[in-house]
């Protein structure tokens, strides 16, 4: 008898996920449609999953939109710039790879591995940009990068293994099957990863707000 509670809890606990999983993942697209509003959707996406971590009792639909409009124009601004700033690494590295296929010279290669250098600091501080701001929405921005890119080096090995959980949407759309997992929990995976892995700079960024109370 208590064995099949047990069991029935648990079936019932992994249900619940898969719901939490796809339901904001749903969210996290629709909201982010306008594009201007990716930052603040995966913002509220992450939020809401960090606090199912810390077995904070939190309604979905309700704490996701709250999360959402918290500080809006804000994480609209910090979406805007980091998008901007990777765009533009992106095209930087792709021109030298264009200008590197017809010409060899010193000049060029350098300026390829410049900006591909570049190009990662950028992505690896956007990858602890969440964290810290859901743990300090209102950190003055310049401080907010410095954070992360301390962060990215300090779990050095931590950030890899969340570059890699950032392919998982992409990852899943190279076969029939995982295409449509991605349709349903293509964005909601990689961030409940995220939390997890976060774990340990989420722990050191609280302690920082401790230290100065």
């Amino acid at each position: 008898m208590n064995y099949e509670k047990s069991l029935y809890q648990k079936i019932n606990a992994v249900a619940d996920w898969i719901i939490r999983l796809i339901v904001i993942n749903v969210l996290m697209i629709l909201t982010s449609l306008p594009i201007i509003t990716l930052f603040p959707s995966l913002a509220a996406g992450y939020k809401l999953f960090y606090e199912y971590k810390e077995k904070n009792e939190t309604k979905l639909f309700k704490s996701y939109f709250s999360f959402f409009k918290e500080n809006f124009m804000r994480k609209v601004q910090i979406g805007f710039i980091l998008i901007f700033v990777l765009l533009l690494g992106y095209y930087n590295v792709t021109y030298y790879v264009n200008v590197l296929q017809s010409s060899e010279e010193l000049f060029y290669q350098i300026g390829y591995y410049i900006t591909f250098a570049f190009l990662f600091v950028v992505l690896v501080i956007t990858l602890y940009t969440l964290p810290i701001i859901t743990i300090y929405p209102k950190l003055q921005l310049t401080l907010m990068m410095k954070l992360a890119f301390a962060l990215s080096g300090k779990y050095f090995f931590r950030t890899l293994l969340l570059l890699v959980i950032h392919l998982i949407p992409f990852a899943l759309l190279l076969t029939p099957i995982t295409t449509l997992i991605s349709v349903f929990m293509g964005l909601s995976i990689p961030m409940i990863l995220s939390v997890l892995v976060h774990a340990k700079a989420t722990d050191y960024i609280i302690s920082l707000g401790e230290k100065h109370d």
